[in-house]
């Protein structure tokens, strides 16, 4: 157990990259890929698609529900037969769930409740020398940044800050998180801490204007849906299977997935959490870090996917510690250590890994 416990607090020392994929949201409240694939089914509207498109959202219907297919799986064999107005309907679809789950959980963050794990995290980074935090996420919703925000860091995500913020370049960014400090006579500068969010698949506050810039604007929910539509205000995300990475030829998207790659190039350390391996185009980025045994990697998920297990057993992922739910316990996977079976149930949650490595909450120290 020790051993256990010693590798995650070094992996979190390093101040690696964290990688969060749906299962971290969704252990908060926000629907699930299997939960949205439900919802698309029943509130996707056919009105404004032709008899061939009609058909063919059909037959993504039959994939999800007959089939058992996964959205992504289900979206991507309808190939070039998706067409703009059925990719358009499921963005519009895909953002009003998932903001309808986000605006029942600020309340919680706003009284000083911690859904995600994350508070904990940035609260006790706050003390400690780690000026930038790394998080990649494919999640569309807010619950980092608010976790964030509770205990005072900045956050880029590609923008300004504030309600209406247009794209913010990295090298603009690197200038402002840079203030002057006072030693002696001497005077110098020192970064201010902040977090660094990339977000792949876009963001709910992200919409498309009417004259075709990108800008953040924060606030907005489900029930404005209708009303965007009216000025010609479109959101931006990038659903599961719909011509991914269709937007990031634009900004902020080849900004932000530019430094991305140059934080997972710097990276001494990897932390996964409710990723499930099944994501190509990211993953991807990370495959020489995973084969490097000089790089730690953890993993946290509620059920480690097939995928996971073929890299594994390749050896495309070294260096690692897995750990799952199994019943009431917690089950690791680990080429570093021995250890199997732990008699807790949550070791795969952000909670039970910031446990393991800063011991129970109140006793916890920075690191």
């Amino acid at each position: 157990m020790k051993q256990y416990a010693q590798f995650i607090e070094e992996t979190i020392n390093l101040n690696p990259i964290y990688i969060v994929g749906s299962g971290s949201s969704a252990g908060a409240g926000i629907s699930g890929m299997g939960a949205l694939a439900e919802y698309l089914v029943k509130n996707v509207s056919t009105a404004l698609f032709d008899a061939a498109e009609a058909v063919v959202w059909e037959q993504i219907k039959h994939r999800l529900v007959v089939e058992k297919k996964g959205l992504e799986q289900a979206l991507q064999e309808a190939g070039d037969k998706l067409s703009l107005k059925i990719t358009t309907e499921i963005v519009h679809k895909t953002w009003r769930c998932i903001s309808a789950d986000e605006a029942e959980l600020i309340i919680r963050f706003a009284a000083g409740e911690d859904p995600t794990g994350f508070g904990r995290l940035f609260r006790y980074l706050k003390g400690s020398n780690n000026k930038i935090v790394n998080i990649i996420t494919t999640n569309y919703d807010h619950l980092i940044e608010w976790s964030a925000a509770a205990f005072g860091w900045h956050i880029w995500d590609g923008f300004n800050e504030g309600a209406i913020a247009g794209p913010l370049s990295s090298a603009e960014l690197a200038a402002r998180m840079k203030q002057g400090v006072k030693l002696g006579k001497r005077q110098s500068a020192e970064i201010i801490q902040h977090l660094r969010i990339y977000k792949p698949h876009g963001s709910l506050s992200w919409f498309r204007m009417p004259d075709g810039s990108i800008k953040k604007v924060t606030g907005i929910s489900s029930h404005h849906l209708k009303n965007l539509n009216k000025v010609g205000i479109k959101p931006v995300i990038v659903t599961p299977g719909t011509g991914k990475y269709l937007e990031t030829h634009f900004e902020p998207y080849s900004n932000i997935l530019s430094e991305m790659k140059r934080s997972i190039d710097r990276a001494s350390g990897l932390i996964f959490i409710g990723f499930g391996f099944n994501d190509i185009h990211i993953q991807s980025n990370f495959l020489s870090k995973l084969r490097n045994p000089a790089v730690p990697v953890v993993i946290i998920t509620k059920s480690l996917s097939p995928s996971f297990f073929k890299m594994a057993d390749s050896g495309e992922i070294r260096n690692y510690l897995a750990i799952q739910q199994s019943g009431d316990k917690s089950q690791v996977f680990s080429d570093r250590v021995t250890i199997s079976l732990i008699d807790e149930p949550e070791h795969w949650t952000v909670k039970g890994l910031l446990r393991q490595a800063w011991g129970d909450e109140d006793y916890a120290k920075p690191v």
